[in-house]
């Protein structure tokens, strides 16, 4: 067997391995949001406590993969104000408001929905993007838009422009989800590239957690909820299959296969949280709902698509 046929077999194999951990990342994701939901309606747990908790723990674990690899380099950010002052910013307005909205929003409607509408984010990138460049979108782009918004729009009044389908509750924290997620994607920039990327999710997840402490108090509605083997199996699958395995999972795929086709196979995040929350939670879904995640998921997977070079 010669070489080039060797090479050729190690880039399919870790080609495969790369889409298969994408694609487990974005399960991963899609079900946590199903468990917290289940948490919520049978358990008398809150959205707030469970993002508070997830968020302080995950940072933890997070910081101690890194720790292990960095050593004392995990500090080092600490050593920056500017830097730090950042990484706080990502953290409260990006990683712990979008998912203080997200279960929000799961809380008052079903992870399906809440899901899809934060995959409105790409196009609000977009947008944002061609503002800020002053330059207008592409044909392509232009379509996405338009499946975007058209897909809310269904989702939001299954066709009835006259009433909402969804509670307006749902419906606003679900686009603020997708606004901090915008956030979430923007606001690190270089920072990942100086620290690494679970370093900065860490510190992030870790802060925006303990800031969150005196506001959420987690310790006085504790007792509130309902412990037992389905709680603590439902809070491990959130905090640790829902932010630190498909978080790693995706980004390990994303180094093997590109952040092209990484974003398009994760997009199989809001398809396990609607067939997840039909088949564990009785949730029942219409032909127009159907509809509006085909526009939003297809708007994404549009924007995921390479554009030609010129």
């Amino acid at each position: 067997m010669g070489q080039t046929e060797l090479k050729e077999r190690f880039e399919r194999r870790e080609n495969l391995r790369g889409t298969a951990l994408t694609i487990l990342g974005g399960i991963f994701w899609g079900l946590a949001g199903v468990f917290g939901k289940y948490s919520f309606e049978h358990k008398g747990m809150t959205p707030q406590w469970l993002v508070n908790v997830r968020l302080i723990i995950a940072g933890i674990l997070l910081l101690l993969t890194v720790i292990a690899k960095q050593k004392k380099d995990t500090f080092r950010i600490w050593k920056n104000p500017r830097h730090v002052v950042r990484m706080m910013l990502y953290g409260i307005i990006g990683i712990a408001a979008c998912q203080m909205t997200y279960y929000m929003a799961v809380d008052d409607s079903n992870a399906g929905i809440a899901t899809v509408l934060q995959y409105v984010a790409p196009v609000i990138i977009m947008v944002y993007t061609s503002l800020r460049y002053r330059k207008m979108p592409e044909v392509s782009e232009r379509i996405a838009l338009v499946l975007a918004f058209g897909g809310v729009l269904l989702i939001a009044t299954h066709g009835n422009l006259t009433e909402l389908s969804v509670s307006k509750t749902t419906l606003i924290l679900g686009l603020l989800s997708a606004v901090a997620t915008v956030f979430y994607n923007l606001s690190p920039g270089n920072l990942m590239d100086e620290y690494g990327t679970f370093a900065i999710v860490g510190w992030g997840m870790f802060f925006s957690g303990i800031v969150l402490l005196p506001f959420v108090k987690p310790w006085q509605t504790t007792g509130d909820i309902t412990w037992d083997v389905q709680t603590f199996l439902c809070v491990t699958v959130v905090i640790i299959m829902g932010t630190v395995l498909s978080f790693g999972c995706y980004m390990e795929g994303l180094r093997l296969i590109g952040g092209t086709r990484a974003s398009m196979f994760a997009s199989v995040e809001p398809l396990t949280a609607t067939l997840a929350s039909v088949l564990f939670m009785g949730v029942s879904f219409t032909l127009m709902d159907f509809l509006g995640f085909a526009g939003i998921i297809g708007a994404v997977i549009i924007l995921s698509l390479p554009k030609k070079k010129k």
